[in-house]
């Protein structure tokens, strides 16, 4: 693991989540952790692309997040996004399934 990538990652989700009380290690999940649901969860994965240079054409994001309550039906089940695959996503210059489940 690259320290260096990974200390400006945690400093990044902390910004963008303003959740500094949640301790930060690779298995933290965006969702279920830190509370980035729907649109939030979107913002922040759109500012993680920009900063990071991280191609997202291929990430599914109804697939990792919850949609906002009040615009459609909640899936019974998301799967999870975490810090760790963040990570691989800035090493691999993508997120996406290949990248996260591999």
């Amino acid at each position: 693991m690259n320290q260096e990538a990974f200390t400006d990652l945690v400093a990044f989700i902390h910004e963008q989540s303003r959740r500094y009380e949640v301790p930060i290690t690779l298995d933290t999940s965006i969702e279920n952790d830190l509370g980035a649901t729907g649109d939030d969860g979107e913002e922040l994965i759109l500012k993680f692309s920009k900063r990071y240079n991280v191609n997202i054409d291929n990430f599914y994001f109804t697939k990792y997040f919850y949609p906002e309550p009040f615009v459609s039906k909640m899936p019974e089940k998301i799967e999870i996004l975490s810090v760790g695959h963040l990570l691989k996503a800035i090493e691999a210059g993508r997120l996406d399934d290949e990248v996260i489940n591999g």
